[in-house]
């Protein structure tokens, strides 16, 4: 199946730590949303992204091709079945101009925002480098990157 990261699953590392099979297949976009750190984790101590609908912006990220009963293992991480995100089909548009159905995963009751977390932060820019996603665009994460302190309060 496909999967659409855009958060922390950017990093091919992090995400392989819950679906060994993920493969990248292409760098992809969701139009009429933006990203937003609206769900605080007390274990990474700060913000965690979600999708925000926004339209005429752009959230880039990537599609990954997971098997299908690993997903329940990703379904875990995002705590669905505590139903804190929940996960979803969407139409992404390909780096090829081609749309795919992707599922991906939203936080359910956005609260916030909150201040990003550093380690959570850290995987996206990681993600990023990895996937070559515009410099344009992953220069913001880059920024905020270097301006989030090592853990941080609720806001």
């Amino acid at each position: 199946m496909l999967y659409f990261a855009y958060g922390s699953n950017l990093s091919t590392k992090y995400v392989r730590n819950y679906t060994p099979s993920a493969v990248f297949v292409r760098r992809a976009f969701l139009p009429n949303f933006h990203i937003e750190f609206r769900r605080y984790s007390d274990n990474l101590k700060g913000g965690i992204s979600t999708i925000i609908e926004a339209p005429g912006e752009m959230v880039h990220g990537v599609i990954y091709e997971v098997e299908p009963r690993e997903i329940e293992a990703l379904d875990i991480l995002e705590k669905v079945p505590l139903g804190v995100y929940r996960r979803e089909g969407f139409q992404i548009m390909g780096e090829d101009k081609k749309w795919y159905k992707a599922d991906l995963y939203r936080v359910v009751k956005p609260e916030g925002p909150y201040i990003a977390s550093k380690k959570y932060i850290g995987y996206m820019v990681e993600g990023m480098k990895e996937h070559r996603i515009d410099p344009s665009y992953a220069k913001r994460f880059f920024d905020l990157y270097d301006s989030v302190p090592e853990t941080s309060d609720k806001v």
